[in-house]
């Protein structure tokens, strides 16, 4: 399926000139609300017009067609520690009421390689070993890094470094594997808008709603249905005199 990248906002100033450290001129601001799939689209598409080679792709369990590649996948996902739930948010309409909620999100890219570097041929073993994985990863760091304000400016709200961890290997589908991964901090803002004239309108309708519930349970407690045994005999058998056979 193809892929519809981001347009990137432009504005009218020139962002790379001016001077921002000496605190006249105003911080870079977003533009939108990027969320974690359109982050994934913006890397992948900075990434691959730089190294056309080097792919990336969700993590998977199967083989990869090709190494070296980046593996990306969502860690975890949680609501931001300073807004644990929904807030209203600043509308430009007193007849729109917006809510919204910030999410942390950890991403991590995963590099791979393969790993007999020394079974292959010359072109795939240019490619392939842990050095080579090692040497990708720094580049990726730092590629992340220089587009960071890209990445704010399209509209995250916090981007930072997470960790690097553990060098690890694996076997794929009898190919091993050198792995290299990096995780990263994304946070992102999800809103909703919706009009005051609609919400009060549910409201009332769920009022009405609970209120002729309330008026059926209260009448079924006040008058609960008794059955009527008119015209009906009764028969009472006493157990303890019980016939007793005899034998005469």
């Amino acid at each position: 399926m193809p892929q519809n990248y981001p347009i990137f906002p432009t504005s009218n100033i020139n962002e790379i000139s001016y001077d921002r450290t000496s605190g006249i001129l105003p911080p870079l601001q977003a533009q939108g609300n990027l969320t974690y799939i359109e982050f994934i689209t913006v890397v992948k598409a900075l990434w691959e017009n730089a190294y056309p080679s080097i792919k990336i792709k969700p993590v998977q369990s199967g083989d990869y067609a090709e190494y070296p590649v980046i593996a990306y996948g969502l860690e975890l996902k949680r609501a931001h520690s300073v807004e644990p739930k929904p807030r209203s948010r600043i509308s430009p309409s007193k007849d729109i009421a917006i809510f919204g909620q910030r999410f942390q999100n950890v991403v991590s890219f995963t590099v791979m390689t393969k790993a007999d570097s020394g079974q292959l041929s010359t072109s795939e073993a240019r490619y392939s070993g842990p050095e080579v994985a090692e040497k990708i990863i720094e580049i990726f760091e730092d590629f992340m890094m220089e587009y960071t304000p890209v990445f704010k400016r399209l509209g995250a709200s916090e981007f930072v470094y997470a960790r690097r961890l553990s060098d690890s290997e694996e076997n794929r589908n009898a190919t091993d594997i050198n792995k290299r991964t990096v995780t990263y901090m994304l946070t992102t803002e999800k809103l909703i808008a919706m009009e005051v004239e609609k919400i009060e309108k549910i409201a009332i309708d769920v009022r009405r709603y609970m209120a002729m519930e309330k008026e059926i349970w209260d009448d079924f407690y006040k008058n609960p249905a008794t059955p009527s045994y008119e015209g009906t005999e009764l028969n009472i058998i006493d157990l303890n005199q019980s016939a007793t056979p005899s034998y005469d």
